[in-house]
């Protein structure tokens, strides 16, 4: 039985070499592609074919000759032209455009002729109508905000971007609340704080009561009645004494200071008892609580300037660090205070430069050029150097509110120069300090923000 599998298989083999071996002698050739089948090479196509872009045409007739058909039905050799763009329709590069047309912005358009620049090419992307998407406000038409959660024809399409009519152009104030006074007078106010009654509970950091239970200046004179405002009162008497004389009986007591109140009147004590000191203005600011009896003023004790001269420092403390003033080290800034001198900007810590005008360190401006921003925020933020501060750019409101939109005097407003700016108040009824319970504050304008002060070098 094995010897019979064993012939078997010799038989298959010699018959299989036997045929390779007929085959190879035989006049068999490959079968190549005929007219318009695909091809690799030349090599794959009949005779007298050519591989003209992967499929197999007749070669291209000589030039000047006559044309020879391709088998098809056709009067010219080789593939098909390709299908080039008209003016107007799409490309990605200039060869897929008829003759004298360029790509330019994803279309075909007449190439620039050279005579009177390049006016021919378009200036951008079509714009977004009412209601079509956009990712943001610069991708829709003038007039149109890219507004998240917005409208489109089918009605509301939750949080795509939507171009949407923007409301009415708002023009900044320039006005801010904040001011608790335009004049003296508006100082002359009996606070809220003090309409309480009285408490044995301390003004904090002071070991005085505080409260009148008087909502007036005349329930207070009311209250105090015949009792003598000396300066033995204790106890509830003394803090409506106190009330009254500061904030009802107000000549020369108040002054109004860029929209601050602060409070003039001699004293002969700390804190808010027969002739002490207010610990709050009208509206609840903090005042400075402590007598200085050289002055009798409610104020800082002044004394002699710490320095008049450079040479002054030697010995001082800087007033930044505390650190002990060398000879030639220091000098005396506006005789305000000894601070190490500078001479270049790398002897400023970081966010400070020298001014060598009066040897000190100075805060550095946040920005000088756009460009610097860009580099602090980001490439593809919108931000511009505005006033030595990195601003977002803006075309419409929604651009500085995060695409919603509700008027009021904090709101953000797209301005002329496309920088985001609060609306603003335009009334005294708009304004209050946002207390517990409010009072009403003024309608100013606005005021540039206080800049850091000066600091001693690190080194030099």
């Amino acid at each position: 039985m094995r010897s019979t599998v064993i012939w078997s298989f010799l038989s298959v083999v010699a018959l299989s070499v036997g045929g390779l071996i007929s085959g190879c002698d035989s006049d068999a050739t490959i079968a190549k592609s005929g007219l318009g089948e695909s091809c690799d090479s030349s090599a794959d196509c009949n005779d007298d074919l050519k591989c003209l872009q992967g499929a197999c045409y007749k070669a291209p007739p000589v030039e000047g000759g006559a044309g020879e058909g391709n088998g098809t039905g056709g009067t010219t050799s080789g593939p098909p032209e390709p299908v080039l763009g008209d003016e107007g329709e799409s490309c990605t590069k200039r060869a897929d455009c008829k003759d004298g047309l360029g790509c330019f912005n994803q279309r075909c358009i007449a190439a620039p002729t050279g005579e009177g620049g390049e006016g021919n090419i378009p200036g951008g992307p079509v714009l977004g109508k009412n209601g079509e998407t956009c990712q943001t406000s610069a991708d829709c038409e003038t007039g149109l905000g890219c507004v998240p959660g917005g409208y489109g024809q089918q009605g509301p399409i939750g949080f795509i971007g939507v171009c949407t009519p923007t409301p009415s152009k708002l023009v900044p104030s320039g006005k801010s609340c904040g001011a608790e006074c335009v004049k003296d007078a508006d100082c002359c106010e009996l606070p809220v704080a003090l309409h309480i009654a009285w408490s044995a509970v301390s003004v904090p950091g002071t070991s005085e009561p505080y409260g009148t239970g008087a909502n007036s200046c005349a329930e207070l004179a009311e209250l105090i009645g015949a009792s003598n405002c000396t300066a033995a009162a204790t106890g509830a008497l003394a803090a409506r004494c106190f009330a009254q004389a500061a904030y009802c009986e107000c000549d020369a007591t108040w002054s109004c200071d860029a929209g601050k109140c602060s409070y003039t009147g001699a004293c002969t004590k700390d804190g808010p008892v027969v002739g002490g000191c207010p610990n709050f203005t009208r509206s609840g600011a903090a005042t400075y609580p402590a007598c200085d009896v050289d002055t009798e003023l409610c104020a800082p004790p002044t004394g002699d300037p710490p320095c008049a001269k450079d040479a002054d420092c030697e010995t001082l403390a800087m007033k930044d660090t505390g650190e002990t003033c060398a000879a030639d080290e220091c000098v005396c800034y506006e005789k305000t205070g000894c601070y190490r001198a500078c001479n270049g900007p790398l002897d400023c810590k970081p966010g400070f430069t020298c001014d060598t005008a009066d040897s000190v360190c100075k805060p550095s401006p946040a920005c000088t050029t756009t460009a610097e921003c860009k580099a602090m925020v980001g490439f593809g933020a919108r931000y511009s150097c505005v006033e030595e501060t990195c601003q977002i750019t803006c075309s419409t409101d929604f651009d500085c509110n995060a695409g919603s939109f509700a008027a009021g005097v904090n709101t953000l407003i797209c301005n002329a120069e496309g920088i985001c700016e609060a609306l603003g108040c335009s009334s005294d009824d708009q304004c209050t300090n946002g207390a517990l319970v409010p009072v009403k504050m003024f309608c100013t304008d606005n005021v540039a923000p206080v800049t850091g002060g000066v600091s001693s070098a690190i080194t030099d």
